[in-house]
């Protein structure tokens, strides 16, 4: 008899230049450097036994994640496993658009939801950090990560998807 394959889908949503094509990359072990995402990907991950469905949704303003957001949807159903809310932890306004972005996803039925505050590496070397607390309370986010995409371990930045799964 076959099995039925466990499937989960992955959506990464963030506002241009936080690093979201940079995370799936690292995850997937692609040495490729990422450009401006034009429309969304989607990348498929085996993990013990589990098919992830990784959605890298594309945009530069908020209204056009949100946009991109919905084509999501319309593919995927509103059957998604994880939102990934993603922001750069050295530059506030890519935390704080990230409201307007929820307006849209809190119209379908509540997800699991986790904060990624990336380039923490980058907020290091400023000498600040953006932090994301209370963001991640408003969004109703289970967990706050901050992370470097381009210096954290792959293994690293997977454990925080598939722990929140």
């Amino acid at each position: 008899m076959f099995r039925k394959r466990e499937l989960k889908t992955i959506v990464f949503l963030g506002v241009g230049g936080v690093g979201k094509t940079t995370y799936i990359y690292r995850l997937l072990g692609l040495a490729r450097a990422p450009r401006v995402t034009r429309k969304p990907g989607v990348y498929e991950l085996q993990y013990r036994g589990v098919e992830l469905y990784i959605v890298d949704t594309p945009g530069q303003y908020a209204v056009e994640v949100a946009r991109r957001y919905y084509e999501a949807i319309k593919t995927f159903g509103t059957k998604l496993d994880l939102i990934v809310y993603m922001y750069s932890a050295a530059d506030p306004f890519t935390l704080y658009s990230l409201f307007d972005i929820e307006q849209w996803v809190s119209r379908y039925p509540p997800h699991n939801k986790i904060l990624i505050g990336n380039k923490r590496d980058l907020a290091e070397e400023l000498g600040y950090l953006v932090e994301g607390d209370d963001v991640a309370i408003a969004l109703g986010a289970k967990r706050l990560y901050y992370t470097s995409a381009l210096k954290d371990d792959p293994a690293e930045l997977l454990q925080h998807l598939v722990q929140n799964l």
